[in-house]
């Protein structure tokens, strides 16, 4: 039937062990005890979903003493009270500490079975809610740990393309950027390539693989964005991401793992390094674009 566990509590073993035997050739899992005091020492040690008690057992606390404790103890329970000596006000008076339900004596084994049942659907549903809420709560946290994250990885990508503003030189300018790549996504070796002319020129390399010759690559205007590239003599899983302002090619830049790796060209951080470092290249293009205008602006007027 199930393999939740049921306690039944009652102190009379000639009605309480019946109805053990009764409820566990039916398919149910039952436990038994003879008192409260006992009955909380069981709760204790094992999580009961549902508890069946007598309500007036001498010698101790009673079973409305036991709901109390029980919920205090472990507030998913649901308590059934059984007992021949039933009246509105201690229906209510049960209600009032927690009881699930109530079965009077003497009473069919169908009906005990019912009450049972539709306490263990209740008690399931109780037990799915709270993993659900679980569930949410470590999906916020967890999802609140990746913005803070993103966040604090957006601010340091900031810092770098502030940093490479005054830069000069091209390999200077990126290498900030390749460190917090290599922390940030491991790879086994990378080439940054920048375009000149038809062809491309090797602006920094790491790795121990061979490289292929630069002319197997496609030209610097023909570069597809489809990021995922073999490339003769390069890695076996290999990425060849174009940077660019616009329609012109800045450069390009190579990433190379052993294995097959979890790295993903559209993983929101790496979109934001190759944009930051775009930004970098473009700003660095056209400091340079400005000085020759500068140049040609200053030898114009000197021939003057």
């Amino acid at each position: 039937m199930t393999p939740d566990p049921i306690l039944i509590v009652d102190d009379e073993p000639d009605f309480r062990l019946p109805l053990k035997e009764a409820l566990a050739r039916d398919g149910y899992t039952v436990d038994d005890t003879d008192s409260a005091t006992m009955a909380l020492s069981l709760i204790e040690q094992k999580h009961y979903p549902v508890i069946v008690t007598d309500l007036h057992m001498p010698g101790g606390p009673s079973g409305l003493d036991l709901i109390a404790a029980v919920k205090a103890r472990d507030p998913k329970a649901l308590c059934v009270i059984i007992t021949g000596y039933a009246s509105l006000d201690v229906t209510v008076e049960a209600i009032k500490r927690g009881a699930y339900d109530f079965v009077q004596k003497p009473f069919k084994l169908v009906e005990i079975e019912a009450v049972l049942d539709r306490a263990l659907e209740h008690a399931r549903l109780l037990m799915q809610l709270e993993a659900y809420r679980k569930d949410l709560e470590e999906r916020v946290v967890s999802r609140v740990k990746t913005l803070k994250s993103f966040h604090e990885e957006v601010l340091a990508l900031n810092a770098l393309l502030m940093s490479a503003q005054v830069e000069v030189d091209e390999k200077r300018l990126v290498e900030p950027f390749l460190k917090h790549l290599a922390e940030r996504f491991a790879p086994d070796g990378y080439v940054v390539l920048l375009p000149d002319a038809s062809q491309w020129g090797i602006l920094i390399r790491k790795g121990e693989r061979p490289w292929a010759s630069l002319g197997s690559l496609p030209a610097p205007q023909a570069l597809r964005e489809t990021l995922e590239w073999g490339w003769e003599g390069g890695y076996p899983d290999g990425y060849l991401v174009p940077l660019r302002n616009g329609d012109s090619t800045l450069g390009a830049l190579f990433l190379g793992f052993e294995k097959r790796s979890s790295f993903d060209p559209e993983d929101p951080s790496f979109i934001l390094l190759k944009a930051q470092m775009q930004a970098a290249f473009h700003g660095l293009r056209c400091a340079r674009d400005y000085a020759a205008a500068e140049v040609r602006k200053a030898l114009g007027q000197s021939q003057r």
